[in-house]
């Protein structure tokens, strides 16, 4: 089983133990992936048909308020959560994570149109609370050990390849998990599914109890538990990183801006823009998992790619041109400025794979062009957003110090939270008054400041790498 990892990982001459810290990250991963994603083709529109009594367009602006509370709570507890993380330990920031999970989902699967507004507000407090206890944590934990124990791994580039490998899976999970949600939401309910999901997630905050332990090497680093005046020294340590040298502070304000708007694209666009030109939960979850397969080959090869690539040089390039990005952004407000949405009870065409019975996407027939377009759009851009991702983390596995790493990686969503709250909030009314495509015209616009700060980082030197003899819990 290790020499089969080994292999699949590009992990040549690593120590078993290494190898075994590879299974667990992986195992782990893939686990909390299929765990939310089951539902994330329908979660939104539920929760918006419930709040609008039946259309969800009429409930987006309440979804847009609500998504502010959950980004505030994130927001709120994120940082001061993942610098916990690193004073008491990764796995105990990820238990009560997704023991919090499981109660969200469980609650969600109770929701009716008639349930008071304020159990929607819990909901969205526990998902926030549970993703600022997740962000980074599991990360972090691979990220120290790997440092302390595969220093042979000249330009991290063997962590590069990992990376890769890892992404492959987890875009692979995507796809195979999508569709059988919508077939379970489609054939037992909705409901149903988010129990299931509180269940799944009780087993991952089990297992993370069990599994997120540091290797023998990285517990020789770690110094006596800080006490509680050390904790708020490691909380300020990890926001003076944040403007520690202007390469830092653009490369990391840049990236989360853009961030920022995939946070519009996933809480506001992305699923009402599918359901209003495919119509239902099995066509949206077909249209999802065939745009995702050639980003399981872009993951999976990204790493051994990446290493032609000069990160000062095509970061920026690829970040203005990846999924997500401002390229893309606008591509799809032209698609939607173009081809109206088709009328509910449009006739539909099934598409199956040449010479056998297997349904690959059911598409109304006004539809079929404009689906068509966004099919292409994702295939040729979706590697840059690999790429993008790879080369940047290389930069970080070096430049952040072990001692504030689970602080500073739960920075990130919290920078992006930051931008994104105002954005969900206006956007969230503008979706409810304008047509969608003008929100990507704009979100597109937001992005490419991203951009710029981040072409405006590599202007500046990079900082040089910290010693590993640094604190690591």
């Amino acid at each position: 089983m290790l020499g089969r990892v080994k292999n699949y990982f590009g992990l040549g001459g690593a120590k078993p133990a290494v190898v075994n810290l590879a299974t667990k990250f992986t195992t782990l991963s893939l686990l909390m992936q299929a765990s939310i994603a089951v539902s994330t083709t329908f979660y939104l529109i539920f929760v918006a048909e419930a709040l609008g009594d039946g259309n969800f367009i009429t409930g987006m602006t309440l979804v847009g308020i609500l998504v502010v509370v959950q980004m505030a709570i994130q927001t709120i507890f994120d940082y001061p959560t993942g610098v916990i993380g690193d004073w008491i330990g990764q796995h105990y920031i990820l238990t009560t994570a997704f023991a919090t999970y499981a109660v969200a989902f469980f609650l969600v699967s109770l929701v009716t149109s008639t349930s008071p507004f304020g159990i929607f507000i819990l909901i969205y407090a526990l998902m926030g609370f549970a993703g600022s206890q997740q962000s980074g944590a599991l990360g972090s934990w691979f990220d120290n050990n790997w440092r302390v124990t595969m220093v042979e791994d000249e330009g991290r580039k063997q962590y590069g390849v990992f990376l890769g490998k890892m992404g492959m899976l987890g875009w692979l999970t995507n796809v195979l998990i999508l569709i059988p949600g919508g077939i379970l939401a489609t054939i037992f309910s909705r409901s149903w599914v988010f129990q299931v999901q509180a269940v799944l997630c009780i087993i991952i905050a089990v297992a993370c109890a069990f599994m997120v332990r540091n290797l023998p090497e990285t517990e020789e680093k770690k110094q006596t538990r800080p006490t509680m005046g050390e904790y708020f020294t490691l909380l300020k340590d990890g926001v003076q990183y944040l403007f520690s040298g202007k390469f830092i502070t653009y490369l990391l304000i840049g990236s989360m801006l853009i961030n920022s708007g995939l946070t519009v694209w996933a809480n506001l666009i992305l699923f009402p823009m599918y359901y209003s030109y495919l119509l239902t939960d099995v066509a949206v979850a077909s249209f999802r998992t065939l745009v995702m397969i050639p980003h399981v080959i872009y993951a999976e090869r990204s790493g051994v790619w990446a290493k032609r690539f000069e990160p000062d040089k095509w970061i920026p390039r690829f970040r203005f041109i990846q999924s997500g990005g401002a390229v893309f952004f606008w591509i799809f407000a032209l698609i939607m400025f173009v081809f109206p949405v088709p009328p509910p009870g449009s006739p539909m065409v099934d598409i199956y794979i040449p010479n056998t019975e297997f349904l690959l996407l059911s598409v109304p027939v006004p539809s079929i062009i404009p689906v068509l377009i966004m099919i292409v759009v994702f295939y040729v851009v979706g590697i840059f957003l690999q790429l993008a991702g790879v080369l940047t983390s290389r930069i970080f596995i070096d430049a952040i110090p072990n001692r504030v790493r689970n602080g500073v990686y739960s920075l990130f969503p919290t920078i992006v939270l930051i931008l994104g709250i105002p954005q969900i909030a206006f956007f969230g009314w503008l979706i409810s008054v304008a047509p969608i495509s003008l929100t990507l015209v704009l979100t597109g616009i937001i992005s490419t400041v991203g951009v710029l700060m981040i072409a405006r980082a590599f202007q500046y030197p990079q900082p040089e790498e910290p010693p590993i003899e640094e604190m690591v819990v």
